[in-house]
């Protein structure tokens, strides 16, 4: 597994591409007025939602592959850096992993922050790590770093939790991952409400955007079209790309977590979540 850096007291994913200034960049970084930013835990439902954002702002017409968005349209700044921001177009689109409380804020940029049932996070971020990793560990190696939050991005209940103890702020939205999959129309409509009354309007006024955006942002349609390519390969050599989008199904953690997994993630989800909402939408 790559090796992780501890930035401020949180773990980061390591590797070449993601450098220390990188990160303290994207940390110390006060978004512009109407910027659009998508925050998530790795593995939650990022890429579905920035394609969802970036179809829903152009109206259909944008839909880069995967390297462009990654790093051109909607970059994550921890592998991409902060320096391209500034010749982006209005509105700006960038996305982040950081928890809430370590980024800068305005409250005249919008965020999104998608989360999603902690067992089917685990078992995705696993087969993900596994597939840019030459000697990838044991599922249950890997379970107890996530267990643990040894790993890029720290505890997931935590993270998740800085997030939504901002839901009712007016330039805030909470999408759950599995809402998501079982109302794609509705929540569209509500994600472009949050964008601008422009943007609810346009979806409102002409089905066939919606159709068209509803087909694009399909997972079959994504899976079909949408690959990246391995950050390793990029300095020469042969490029390997990467099925970044595997089954994209709601409940396969509990397919692959052992009984005892399952029993001690649901323990952590009770200890941290109790008395919010979180806890009654997942327990």
């Amino acid at each position: 597994m790559d090796a992780f850096q501890n930035i401020r007291g949180l773990i980061f994913p390591g590797g070449p591409i993601f450098t220390k200034k990188n990160i303290e960049d994207t940390l110390d970084y006060v978004p512009h007025d109407g910027d659009i930013i998508i925050a998530s835990y790795p593995k939650t439902g990022t890429t579905w939602l920035t394609y969802i954002v970036m179809q829903i702002t152009s109206k259909g017409e944008m839909y880069p592959d995967f390297d462009d968005c990654l790093y051109k349209y909607a970059p994550y700044l921890e592998a991409a850096g902060i320096s391209l921001l500034d010749q982006m177009e209005q509105p700006r689109m960038y996305k982040h992993h950081c928890p809430y409380n370590m980024v800068q804020k305005n409250n005249k940029a919008k965020y999104l922050y998608t989360y999603r049932r902690p067992e089917d996070t685990v078992v995705s971020y696993y087969h993900f790590l596994n597939s840019l990793e030459s000697s990838p560990p044991e599922f249950d190696e890997f379970f107890e770093k996530f267990y643990s939050g040894n790993i890029g991005y720290g505890n997931y209940f935590d993270h998740v939790l800085s997030f939504y103890a901002h839901k009712n702020d007016e330039n805030m939205l909470l999408v759950s991952y599995e809402k998501l999959q079982r109302n794609r129309r509705d929540e569209i409509m509500r994600i472009a409400k949050f964008l601008g009354e422009e943007y609810y309007q346009s979806l409102v006024e002409d089905e066939a955007l919606l159709e068209k955006i509803l087909e694009r942002t399909s997972f079959d349609y994504m899976k079909k079209n949408l690959s990246l390519t391995h950050p390793k390969s990029e300095k020469g050599g042969e490029r390997k790309t990467i099925n970044f989008f595997r089954k994209g199904v709601v409940g396969d953690g509990k397919k692959t977590l052992s009984p005892d997994q399952q029993e001690r993630l649901k323990n952590m989800a009770i200890e941290k979540l109790q008395g919010s909402e979180l806890y009654d939408e997942w327990m």
